[in-house]
């Protein structure tokens, strides 16, 4: 059930994540870094390998994440459509796209791609160079993985399909 709920960090959970005072399993952990509010729990769950329901229960239980209010996410959804990949990957914070490449680089391009695409989130300077580096990954998980897997990419980066 909670797979299909939309949560969003507590402040114990951004605490947890900034000064390391929660111990938790790297799926948890990655999960924790880029849950949000945006999409439910499944779609975020998919993008991080390992993570399962019960990291989410776990996260939950712990108060380290909490149902957000849906019917507000809603509203903006509504307000404001995203069309573009540029327009999702905008309404994310740096971590959460840094943390998304960064966990997804070597399951979606292979070892050695994948090592050398962090490498390139690494230099990236600022917002924009991650951003348009994100753009960049959309096409490349295309082309090795097909369109179904750039459409899961799509839609963890915010976008409806």
């Amino acid at each position: 059930m909670s797979m299909s709920i939309c949560f969003e960090k507590t402040p114990k959970g951004r605490e947890a994540i900034t000064q390391h005072t929660v111990k938790l399993p790297r799926p948890a952990r990655n999960l924790l870094l880029v849950i949000d509010n945006t999409k439910p729990a499944r779609q975020w769950a998919t993008l991080i390998q390992g993570a399962t329901e019960a990291d989410i229960n776990s996260l939950q239980s712990t108060g380290l994440i909490e149902p957000a209010d849906v019917e507000m996410i809603e509203q903006n959804r509504q307000r404001a459509p995203l069309k573009t990949i540029e327009a999702a990957i905008a309404t994310l914070t740096y971590d959460q796209v840094y943390n998304l490449l960064t966990s997804q680089a070597k399951d979606r391009l292979g070892l050695i791609k994948g090592f050398m695409f962090i490498l390139n989130v690494e230099k990236c300077a600022n917002d924009a160079e991650l951003r348009a580096l994100a753009v960049r990954f959309i096409g490349m998980v295309r082309e090795i993985q097909g369109d179904s897997a750039a459409k899961a990419m799509r839609m963890a980066l915010g976008m409806a399909s």
